[in-house]
């Protein structure tokens, strides 16, 4: 009957249930490469929320098995020891790329970051740098695949890391005809393995966003760092969370743009506390860092201890 794949999610399309993934109206089923959840996506905005349909270990193993060279994209803003872990579960050879190089300063080159990257993740796999937004690094990432002669190759990365946007910013790069892939706010826009020829030398295997963290967010527009210097006592509320600093410190925010950051000058029950060694980042799993310059003690709330980790600042004392 029915074999044709969305080209947005790479679900199967079919008009026999609505309320099931890959639905189109029969009369479009002949001239649409999209479903109607990702032509609602792509041009009313729609979020229909939907579970991933692939776990991590499901994900992991069909990479494994799949003996292709492996791009694994992770969001430079939500990087963490997670990600990374997940990164080095891959046996087959790989390449870590960044998305969204460019929120790093310009007092900060893009080598120091990957030899940081490389010691203190002890990551030993070849990694770049890239921006969807801005087309930095696309060509150069194509032409080295063309280079190594790598025909077959999966994209992989946690969900809204930023695959789908690669690939269009790599189908501009081959000057590809081809539909674009649904791009969104909305977490596993990509259902199920979509295969995307972009030329007669180039095949890409789009996977399922793998979910490691529930408030994992989408950074569509260039992350513009906000600084304050913070007193001894004062409060910072980021989002819902509030932090008080018992001396005075310069802090900066590597988050998205809609997050309400300011001081905050009422009382605050904390619940946790922290002892930060000088110049370290304060990553909050799934939504940023906090970068934070000075020796200090840190009360907070409304944050796990899971949720966290701690490392030195990754741009080193450049980014004074």
């Amino acid at each position: 009957m029915n074999n044709k794949i969305c080209f947005g999610c790479g679900c199967k399309l079919q008009f026999d249930d609505k309320e099931k993934e890959g639905y189109i109206p029969r009369e479009k089923y002949d001239n649409s490469v999209y479903c109607q959840r990702c032509f609602r996506l792509m041009h009313y905005g729609d979020e229909k929320k939907v579970n991933t349909p692939k776990s991590i270990n499901s994900i992991l193993k069909t990479i494994n098995d799949g003996k292709k060279y492996v791009i694994f994209l992770a969001n430079f803003i939500t990087l963490n020891e997670d990600i990374i872990k997940v990164f080095k579960s891959i046996k087959q050879d790989k390449m870590l790329v960044i998305s969204k190089c460019d929120i790093i300063p310009k007092s900060c080159s893009f080598s120091k970051v990957i030899d940081y990257l490389k010691s203190y993740y002890k990551i030993d796999d070849e990694i770049r740098m890239i921006s969807s937004n801005t087309g930095y690094g696309v060509n150069t990432l194509v032409n080295y695949l063309y280079y190594k002669k790598l025909n077959e190759i999966y994209i992989v990365g946690e969900t809204n890391s930023g695959k789908s946007s690669l690939i269009n910013a790599m189908m501009e790069a081959v000057d590809s005809n081809l539909n674009r892939i649904t791009v969104s706010k909305m977490k596993n826009t990509t259902l199920d393995y979509l295969r995307i020829k972009l030329n007669d030398n180039l095949l890409v295997v789009d996977s399922p966003g793998f979910v490691l963290n529930d408030k994992n967010m989408l950074f569509n527009k260039l992350i513009k760092p906000k600084t304050y210097q913070m007193k001894e006592g004062e409060t910072l509320l980021v989002g819902n969370r509030y932090f008080s600093f018992n001396k005075n410190t310069s802090v900066t925010i590597y988050m998205g743009d809609d997050i309400l950051i300011k001081k905050y000058y009422k009382d605050v029950i904390f619940d946790g506390e922290l002892d930060l060694n000088m110049n370290v980042d304060l990553v909050i799993k799934g939504e940023g860092f906090i970068n934070i310059k000075k020796e200090c003690t840190i009360k907070y709330n409304n944050l796990d201890k899971e949720d966290i980790e701690v490392r030195k600042s990754i741009f080193g004392g450049t980014d004074e």
